[in-house]
Formats: structure tokens, C-alpha cells, sequence
């Protein structure tokens, strides 16, 4: 099919905006120029310009905000839902370096948390190792993490380690034989402390991820609850039809 000239013209300014974003021209927060400006720029009518900036934003390299313009959006991870990956490994992954940084750290009993105490199987009397960690990518905050560890599971659990990759701790330190999770994937309104902590505005939401993992014996052994910074992150999922 032989592409018509409109199309070349809104495929121009896509080009554009996408070469000039690769090349550091612009860069993430950057404010794109006016509608009436890439009118002027390209020589194009305005319909021919919002078409190219619906791409740029179907495609997420820009993001839209009615009464200020278009902006450069930052890099996105996409959490590939089946595997169970650590937060280190599924970065690592889109090429984005991770740190994690303790917050807080403390054993309580799973009386203290009946919730948790049901979801780990415990008794009263259990124990559970809890902390709190702020994860960064590229000096930024990306996502903090709530996570409750059975003490009958895991008796000693070196905090040293809790600012690197926690499955490879539990894994090669341990010896424990991971296996899946179960998650479960919201949009939530975030407290006062998990905005500071993500440095986000009272308008913004979160993606709140809570899963149960499990142990090759299929018994549970960790509750996780993560808030991640929703403009930074994509959720992928690939569903199979039963076969019949």
C-alpha cells in the first residue's frame, strides 16, 4: 500500500521527537514545543500533529497533560508477570542498574500482623523478619517495599544483604529452593510516607504489587507489599487459551 502524503508528514515528526529523545537532545521532563509550533516547524495542519503526539504517546516515549504540553517521559520497566525475578534481576534486564536501601529492619510476632500471620500460615508465636526498603534506579526512587520473612523459614537473615539482590541472598547464603509466587496488582492512593519516600505529589497514584512466595515444597515463606512509581513501570501479562 502506497503511504499517503499525510502520513509521511505525521511519520516526519514522530521521527523527529523519537531521534532527538535517543540522542539526549531531549531528555526526560523536557517540555516538546506547542502544537502551534510543530505546525509552524513542519509546515503541517494541527490534526496532522496530534496524530504524531497520539503515537509518541500510545508508544510512551512522551507523556500529555491537559493545560501544560507534551513531555518527555522517562524509561518504563516492564514486569513480565510469569517469571518470578527479584526487583535487581527484572531491571538489570531493561538495563537499569538498581540499589536498595534499608529503610528499617526489625523481628515482631505474627500476632502483631494477623493478616500476614494468615498469608505465611504461621501461629501467633511466630516470628517474622520485617523491613522496609527503598529501591532507586539511576539515583532515582522507583519503588519501596514492605516485606515480611518467616523466621521458621529463614531463622537468621543478615541485614547486610538487604541493600543487594535478596532471592540470590535466601538462594546461594540459605539454600532455599524458590519456586513461584502469587501476585496481586492494584492502583492505590499512596500514603504521606510512601509519596515522601517516592518523592510524588498528592496527585499521584501508585501500582501496588502484593504477592505470597512459595517454596518448592509449596509452603510460603514471604509477603511482599511494593508501591512502584506508576509512571515508570508497565505490567505485561501473556495469557494462554485452554486447550480443549
Amino acid at each position: 500500500m502506497t503511504m499517503t502524503k499525510k502520513q509521511l508528514q505525521y511519520q516526519k515528526i514522530e521521527d523527529t521527537i523519537i531521534s532527538q529523545i535517543r540522542n539526549g537532545e531531549l531528555k526526560q521532563g523536557d517540555r516538546l514545543p506547542s502544537e502551534n509550533e510543530l505546525c509552524e516547524q513542519f509546515h503541517v495542519s494541527r490534526m496532522t500533529v496530534n496524530k504524531a503526539l497520539t503515537h509518541l504517546f500510545d508508544q510512551e516515549y512522551i507523556e500529555r497533560i491537559p493545560g501544560r504540553g507534551s513531555f518527555v517521559r522517562g524509561p518504563r520497566i516492564e514486569r513480565k508477570i510469569p517469571e518470578m525475578l527479584s526487583f535487581s534481576e527484572e531491571h538489570r534486564r531493561a538495563g537499569i542498574e538498581t540499589q536498595a536501601r534499608l529503610l528499617h529492619y526489625s523481628v515482631i510476632t505474627a500476632r502483631e500482623k494477623p493478616e500476614i500471620r494468615d498469608h505465611l500460615h504461621l501461629n501467633d508465636e511466630d516470628f517474622i523478619h520485617y523491613f522496609i526498603r527503598l529501591r532507586t534506579g539511576d539515583g532515582n526512587p522507583l519503588a519501596v517495599s514492605y516485606n515480611y520473612i518467616a523466621v521458621r523459614k529463614v531463622p537468621f537473615l543478615d541485614v547486610n544483604y538487604l541493600e543487594k539482590s535478596l532471592y540470590q541472598y535466601l538462594e546461594e547464603k540459605i539454600g532455599l529452593q524458590l519456586a513461584y509466587n502469587d501476585t496481586t496488582i492494584r492502583v492505590v492512593t499512596p500514603s504521606r510516607e510512601i509519596r515522601e519516600y517516592l518523592q510524588l505529589s498528592d496527585r499521584h497514584d501508585v501500582v501496588l504489587s502484593t504477592h505470597i512466595s512459595y517454596l518448592s515444597d509449596n509452603t510460603p515463606f514471604e509477603y511482599t507489599e511494593t508501591y512502584y512509581n506508576a509512571e515508570k513501570y508497565s505490567f505485561r501479562y501473556q495469557c494462554y487459551r485452554p486447550q480443549k
